[in-house]
């Protein structure tokens, strides 16, 4: 019976090959976080709804498939009826939001990140490190710098428009 070895190990690569299929992940499902809760990635138009007394900060998804509550970051209310990507845990209908990066404003592409000066010119530094000089900005930007905006328009021109995130 030589040939016995043979077999066990044709049976081992066997399973090891299909325990490596079931451990497979697929580059675009949600990564779990430490919590074990999974991390999902949603893009929608931020609406502070309610009084007031009371506001409460929702995300119209783009999907169409309804509106969420957003929690964890105050800052989204600043970017109050744009179109941003958010990042966080979804439990039900409320978002715990751990990131967001604004992507448009009033239908015009948006560009997200910190106002960095270097001699007279104004760069905004997005999250990845990338700098884009911005052209003319207005003296109200260049009092911001350190601060994160966002810029709406080519950025090889004058902005179109741009606000305030924190």
């Amino acid at each position: 019976m030589p040939s016995a070895p043979w077999h066990r190990l044709a049976g081992l690569c066997g399973a090891l090959a299909t325990m490596a299929a079931a451990c497979h992940h697929r580059a675009d499902a949600p990564v779990p976080s430490q919590s074990g809760a999974a991390i999902d990635s949603l893009i929608g138009r931020v609406q502070v709804v309610g009084v007031q007394a009371a506001p409460r900060l929702v995300l119209v998804r783009d999907s169409g498939a309804g509106i969420l509550t957003l929690v964890g970051q105050p800052s989204l209310a600043n970017v109050d009826g744009l179109r941003v990507a958010v990042v966080g845990t979804l439990e039900g209908s409320k978002l715990s939001v751990i990131r967001f990066t604004v992507l448009e404003a009033n239908g015009v592409p948006a560009t997200d990140g910190r106002l960095v000066a270097d001699g007279d010119d104004l760069y905004l530094e997005t999250v990845d490190r990338v700098r884009h000089r911005l052209v003319q900005p207005s003296p109200k930007l260049r009092a911001q710098v350190g601060h994160r905006v966002w810029v709406s328009g080519p950025l090889d021109r004058e902005p179109v428009a741009y606000g305030f995130i924190e």
